[in-house]
């Protein structure tokens, strides 16, 4: 169990830790990580879920999108605190394998174990909101307006988006996954969470509940499949790029990219 009287790291400390802690991730039991995974899925829907309902009915104007991302923070505050395996944090896990600590086909299989344990989840999620009748009340029309505006972006829009969206997202994994507190881990993640959110950037696991809730807020339309195919290659790709590059310039500027000498 964590010392709750410890400091929380920072910088350097952060950064010394990382690899260890993002190996030792991949190297869980494949079942136990499609599990995890699955869970992450849910958690990030049910944040899609709060983001839709603080918009119902509110407008497409800056305060909404902040509250709106505020609300969205509370799917990585349950990922983090529950221990649950995200697709977009663990793009991280390039670090560990640039040091040699990680095997790259590990890195790999736990990146696609992942990845489709958190859309498994983010679609049960939103199939069962669905049939609870919770899109309602304005949630419907919030749904379909994200899911519209999402479909509509262009392949370069959605990859650029992507790669700022999970340098957001990754900074605040970062910044929480050594976190001592829970305390600690919430305010690291509500900052860069609402700030990804408040600027309609691109998330491939959000995306993985968002884009089904618009199409299922829109019962009478047939779903657009490639082109939502399309958002999530570009939003997967883009992530995994900003992800990436965050996690190797940070270790770098603290020192921590070199392999460990005995």
């Amino acid at each position: 169990m964590a010392d709750q009287s410890a400091e929380d790291p920072v910088g350097k400390d952060i950064a010394a830790s990382a690899p260890e802690i993002l190996a030792v991730k991949a190297r869980q039991p494949w079942q136990r990580i499609l599990v995890l995974a699955c869970l992450a899925g849910a958690f990030i829907a049910f944040g899609s879920i709060m983001s839709l309902v603080m918009q119902a009915y509110m407008g497409d104007v800056g305060i909404v999108r902040v509250l709106s991302g505020l609300g969205f923070s509370v799917g990585l505050v349950l990922v983090m605190i529950v221990g649950a395996e995200l697709f977009t944090g663990n793009t991280m896990m390039v670090l560990p394998a640039v040091k040699g600590e990680l095997a790259p086909g590990r890195m790999v299989g736990a990146w696609s174990i992942v990845w489709v344990g958190n859309l498994i989840g983010s679609l049960a999620i939103a199939l069962l909101f669905a049939e609870s009748g919770g899109l309602a009340d304005g949630v419907d029309k919030a749904a379909i307006a994200v899911a519209e505006g999402k479909l509509a972006k262009s392949p370069q829009e959605i990859f650029c988006s992507a790669i700022l969206a999970n340098m957001l997202v990754c900074l605040a994994v970062w910044m929480s996954m050594a976190a001592q507190t829970i305390p600690a881990k919430v305010i690291a993640i509500i900052g860069p969470v609402t700030l990804f959110v408040a600027a309609g950037l691109e998330h491939s696991i959000a995306n993985m509940s968002l884009l089904p809730l618009g199409w299922l807020a829109a019962a009478s339309a047939t779903p657009d499949l490639a082109v939502g195919m399309t958002n999530l290659l570009f939003s997967t790709l883009g992530n995994v790029l900003g992800g990436s590059l965050l996690a190797l310039t940070i270790a770098y500027g603290h020192d921590s990219l070199r392999a460990e000498t005995n």
